[in-house]
């Protein structure tokens, strides 16, 4: 006689019937009483009975179910709704979306293959703007501005009016304008109110960090610190200005700001001025370059360049110097490592869940295990 079709097989194979049966079968081996049903390419799963513990939470419970459909390796199951019944009330539902099946769109902000590419590529832009002549002296002006952005954010968040030019000059007023503190605070109102419109939270994160450092640089921070930090910043600023563009990349502004295609340019620009500045730097510290001492108008000889004034005016000694911007760069660079990883990780649903999941459950276990041992 011929042997029965194999259920799991079927299932695999795209049966829904199969599907259901399978994952019935499964949930009740593991004492998960359930209702499975599977329409819409969409697997409901309604959670009910004894067997199910009321006390597991929704992201435990969740990650459980997560991990048991996965090791079936149904390739339809690409959206789950999960709901958790007591009796006929419903305690609670949660969405899973396990495929990753997406419309190609080269500017979407949630393309796997876009957010695996643009950092490589950006890099590999980098090298070659460093590397080959025109395109180092085209990228020049950029960076130079860059620097001078620097200068002036510091400027900006204090207070001060500022204008930065590409020309290796930054000019800044000499007493505190409260037409620049609320002229940026209001902006920031601004921002926070279109990212709360649409829902975008780390948007709004931001803008009330970047409020609360106003405050403090404007109104609390000495007048000392704010002129060490000023001359700091144009070398910091290629660094810190670059690593938040290059990471900008990877967020979506509010609609009437939107940048999806800008962001392709602006990330090219910032990698090459994060890699020039990062390999100078450790250049420096090997001894194969020298310090930038003067400024890029008056030459090695100008006592008012940043890092003369670094050194006179503040005390601060060459290694020193050294040290603290190859630090900043070393951070920088882990900064767009780890937040490209973090990105990669996220637009692909599957392994973002998988690890989700892990590390909620060993998160649990690590809760009940120190809770037996204290009871």
């Amino acid at each position: 006689m011929p042997r029965p079709p194999d259920p799991l097989a079927l299932a695999r194979a795209g049966h829904a019937q199969s599907i259901v049966q399978v994952v019935r079968t499964e949930l009740l081996r593991r004492r998960w009483c359930a209702q499975v049903d599977f329409a819409d390419e969409t697997l409901h799963i309604h959670l009910i009975g004894s067997p199910y513990r009321p006390q597991l939470s929704p992201q435990v419970a969740a990650a459980q179910l997560f991990l048991i459909l996965k090791q079936l390796r149904i390739p339809r199951l690409d959206q789950v709704e999960i709901c958790a019944f007591r009796g006929s009330r419903l305690l609670w539902r949660q969405s899973l979306k396990l495929g990753s099946r997406q419309r190609w769109d080269r500017f979407s902000f949630d393309n796997w293959a876009v957010n695996a590419w643009a950092y490589p590529a950006a890099f590999a832009v980098a090298l070659m703007v460093n590397n080959i002549g025109l395109l180092q002296l085209l990228h020049l002006p950029l960076h130079i501005w860059i620097h001078e952005f620097g200068h002036a954010t510091v400027a900006w968040w204090s207070g001060y009016r500022a204008l930065p030019l590409p020309i290796g000059w930054t000019s800044v007023s000499s007493q505190r304008d409260p037409f620049v503190y609320f002229g940026i605070l209001f902006l920031l109102i601004l921002l926070f109110w279109s990212a709360r419109k649409e829902r975008i939270g780390w948007l709004q994160v931001l803008a009330i960090f970047l409020a609360l450092l106003q405050f403090y640089m404007t109104w609390l921070m000495p007048n000392r610190t704010w002129e060490m930090l000023f001359v700091f910043s144009g070398v910091g600023g290629e660094f810190y200005l670059s690593t938040f563009l290059m990471a900008s990349f990877y967020f979506p502004l509010p609609d009437r700001w939107r940048w999806d295609f800008w962001r392709f340019v602006v990330l090219g620009i910032a990698a090459s001025s994060l890699w020039r500045s990062f390999w100078e730097w450790h250049s420096i510290r090997l001894g194969l370059a020298e310090v930038p001492w003067g400024t890029l108008l008056g030459g090695q000889g100008d006592a008012r360049g940043d890092m003369n004034r670094l050194n006179y005016d503040f005390g601060w000694s060459t290694d020193q110097i050294i040290q603290t911007y190859t630090f900043l760069g070393n951070l920088c660079v882990f900064v767009v490592l780890s937040l490209y990883v973090l990105f990669l990780l996220r637009a692909n649903d599957e392994i973002w869940l998988y690890l989700r999941a892990k590390l909620i459950l060993w998160m649990d276990g690590l809760i009940g295990s120190s809770s037996r041992k204290r009871s």
